[in-house]
């Protein structure tokens, strides 16, 4: 507080939740709006932008829509746990159409009208949805029929959807097809150079009405700030937050950036760029085949994998002996786990039926008539194996959290159980 009054600067003077942050046009974001653009102009009309933690994305959708969407219809929603239905009363109630329907056709049809309306006067709506790979599998559904809505032989709506690099895994599931055939490709924002850093900073203390910045953050202590934030404006915010919050005087010194309470910060942009971008590990690797031709070969990159007949698994097989939500891949960090969504037709792993099963290198999964081949020479550094010889006696030490998964996962997909 003390840093505060002495500067003259407003209580949460950096938290965003009370105070948008200033929007400076880093070279990563110009380069981003100017992709944004495209997706506005281009036939196809849908794009990826995605970034890690703190990367910014939301100010700079924000501000995107400010400048560039002044008159158009558009809805911006977070996917997370929502359900179809939730999803198009969302978007209706944002495109200024609030409605009581209950049922997802009602609610669909009277959208279809709407944006066929909008696009035909020659002002398409658009669609910003967030966190896609949290999104129930009927939702998923509902935004591919959204995405497959013409007029006069033009797709009638703009999608553009942002989160961070693991709604790859949905994007490419071969049901997102009406999705991902639209795209005009994908951005990944990048974090700020030295010299934007410093800009950044300036521009939120002067935004605040702090009309020598410099007096507060001299050229160095940006630098520091710079190097420990790895350049993301989030992280800059909640650093200097902290700062404010535990100092008494000014100017701030570059000591007071290494206190205890500030350095707990750090590990967590560490953390958020190390997640989005792995580099160098090898992953478990799978060979899908049928009557000894291989169909596929996919690569555990992600935490979990769904196989199943329906279109948006991960590893899509087509084939009746196969539920469309069958069963599911976990890797926890050296193990690979399967287990069985309780599948009409069951789960074999080297021709014994299985309900979960720690994976070992060259093990055969069976499911129906198809093989799939683990090849990992490096796995199960650190998972415990009762008897090698029994194959539901398999345990992990972390067997309660791949139990916690076991349910988590049967909940998120019991809402399709039907289409089995």
């Amino acid at each position: 507080m003390k840093y505060r009054e002495s500067a003259g600067i407003p209580e949460r003077s950096f938290d965003k939740k009370d105070r948008p942050a200033p929007f400076v046009q880093c070279q990563s974001h110009q380069a981003a709006f100017t992709f944004l653009g495209n997706i506005l102009t281009d036939a196809r009309g849908a794009g990826l932008l995605h970034g890690p933690r703190y990367s910014g994305k939301s100010v700079l959708i924000g501000q995107f829509v400010q400048e560039s969407l002044p008159n158009a219809a558009v809805a911006i929603v977070d996917g997370t746990r929502l359900k179809a239905t939730q999803l198009l009363s969302e978007i209706l109630e944002q495109f200024g159409y609030g409605v009581e329907l209950n049922s997802t056709d009602e609610l669909l049809n009277m959208l279809r009208v709407i944006v066929v309306q909008q696009t035909r006067s020659h002002r398409a709506p658009v669609l910003i949805v967030k966190n896609i790979s949290h999104m129930y599998p009927s939702t998923l559904c509902v935004l591919c029929k959204l995405a497959s809505q013409m007029v006069h032989k033009q797709f009638a709506l703009r999608i553009i959807i942002v989160g961070d690099r693991s709604f790859r895994r949905i994007i490419d599931a071969p049901g997102m097809g009406p999705v991902s055939n639209r795209l005009i490709g994908d951005f990944e924002l990048k974090p700020m150079e030295m010299r934007e850093t410093l800009a950044y900073l300036y521009a939120r203390l002067r935004s605040l009405g702090v009309e020598q910045p410099d007096k507060i953050f001299s050229a160095d202590v940006c630098a520091e700030l710079h190097a420990v934030s790895g350049g993301w404006p989030g992280k800059l915010d909640e650093i200097a937050l902290a700062i404010f919050d535990h100092g008494d005087s000014l100017p701030i010194r570059l000591e007071e950036i290494d206190h205890p309470d500030i350095r707990e910060l750090f590990g967590d942009v560490t953390d958020s760029i190390e997640a989005s971008s792995p580099v160098g590990p090898e992953w478990p690797k799978f060979i899908v085949t049928f009557s000894g031709e291989t169909l596929q070969e996919f690569e555990l990159a992600n935490s979990r994998a769904l196989i199943g007949r329906s279109g948006l698994s991960d590893v899509a097989i087509e084939s009746d002996y196969v539920s469309r939500q069958h069963a599911l891949l976990i890797r926890d960090r050296d193990a690979v786990v399967l287990i069985d969504l309780k599948s009409r037709n069951g789960t074999f792993v080297n021709s014994r039926r299985i309900s979960s099963k720690v994976l070992r290198d060259n093990d055969i999964i069976m499911i129906g008539n198809h093989r799939i081949k683990l090849i990992y020479s490096g796995g199960n550094a650190g998972v415990q194996i009762e008897d090698p010889h029994t194959a539901d006696t398999a345990t992990m030490k972390t067997v309660a959290d791949a139990r916690r998964a076991r349910t988590g996962d049967s909940r998120h997909f019991a809402a399709v159980d039907r289409y089995r």
